[in-house]
């Protein structure tokens, strides 16, 4: 993932990063969970080019890097439960319904 820093200033942060709209809006929603963070969003100036502008503007004393790294961080453990989750739920089919236990594929 390439990411290029366009704008740092106080509690504005702006970025160009080579990711669409399926890893923006997944960011840009656990920012907006984030009670420091003013704004969050992104724009993808051309649909054919995976690349997107983020920006970020968080409330004084709050710096937009440790909110981006909040939410991250909080994504990373989102998806680390979705692992665990999924592991167990198949484990538990497999016991159910035996190892060849009816799913195709």
């Amino acid at each position: 993932m390439r990411l290029k820093l366009i704008k740092k200033d106080g509690n504005e942060l702006k970025f160009e990063i080579d990711e669409g709209h399926t890893f923006c809006s997944l960011l840009q929603g656990f920012l907006c969970e984030d009670e420091s963070v003013e704004l969050a969003g992104y724009d993808i100036p051309h649909p054919l080019i995976p690349s997107a502008i983020f920006y970020v503007r968080t409330r004084k004393p709050r710096k937009p890097r440790e909110a981006i790294e909040r939410a991250l961080k909080r994504i990373q453990s989102t998806m680390d439960e979705l692992a665990d989750g999924f592991d167990r739920a198949m484990r538990e089919w497999v016991e159910t319904k035996g190892a060849g236990g009816g799913i195709k594929g």
